[in-house]
């Protein structure tokens, strides 16, 4: 199927608990392989990995024929690429590093068509099914999911504005750049970094969101589950690899 019609934004209000994997290997091959797996969601990163546009739509056509839902993190909250990236067939987003709710508002916007945003109109692409899907163009702002990533403790204070913009959906707590900003540089699991994201996901709650984030652990999942995420990751395609390969390894020595 062209470019299938999204559900996790659904399933996202539905307060279902739904689990991730990080996808940064930029290969087709490896995400198709690992969607025989029951996850909920990938996460396809275009911030800290070298995927490209291409990359990710190559992505994208493997997981059309899967159950797994795919979310890609774009290298910039830029309007322009933004666009190219909902024509190509991204429905879910999580966009990095979001420091105010005017921020979170211009993201929005760019994933509108006027009159409620600026998205530039085009039913040519694959979002579309190359023009043959009838009533796109009414349809796409209902199918597109939105999480804010609050990496800095200055994102912390516009939690509550940007949870009480509609169109988003979740908000995500990223360990690993919220503890750089605590000067914890590398402490992802530290019980300071822990609490914050802990009183974070408290509030996000408090104002009917979903809350998210990537666990550096099992037992980080498990304490960021109890205190009410349900959006987790909680591994890489990157790790799942090299962790087995050096268990292989040692298992010889």
């Amino acid at each position: 199927m062209v470019c299938k019609i999204n559900e996790l934004r659904t399933r996202m209000h539905a307060e279902e608990r739904l689990t991730g994997l990080w996808c940064s290997m930029t290969s087709a091959t490896a995400v198709e392989a690992l969607s025989t797996l029951a996850y909920d969601w990938f996460l396809l990163d275009m911030e800290h990995a070298p995927n490209e546009l291409p990359d990710i739509v190559s992505q994208l056509r493997v997981l059309d024929s899967s159950a797994v839902a795919p979310m890609v993190r774009p290298p910039a909250n830029d309007r322009v690429l933004i666009k190219r990236m909902l024509d190509a067939g991204v429905k879910n987003f999580l966009f990095p590093y979001v420091q105010s709710v005017e921020e979170a508002r211009e993201i929005v916007s760019a994933t509108r068509y006027p009159p409620a945003g600026v998205r530039g109109v085009s039913v040519a692409g694959r979002a579309a099914w190359y023009g043959a899907r009838a009533g796109y163009l009414q349809a796409a702002g209902d199918e597109i999911a939105i999480g804010i990533q609050i990496e800095t403790c200055q994102a912390f204070e516009a939690i509550a504005g940007i949870a009480a913009l509609p169109e988003v959906d979740m908000i995500f707590f990223g360990p690993a750049d919220l503890s750089a900003d605590m000067d914890l540089l590398g402490q992802t699991d530290h019980p300071d970094v822990r609490a914050r994201i802990q009183a974070g996901i408290a509030q996000v709650r408090s104002h009917g969101k979903m809350a998210g984030v990537l666990a550096p652990s099992i037992d980080a999942a498990r304490f960021y589950e109890s205190a009410g995420a349900r959006f987790i990751g909680i591994g890489s395609d990157l790790g799942c690899m090299r962790t087995h390969a050096q268990k292989l390894l040692d298992a010889m020595a």
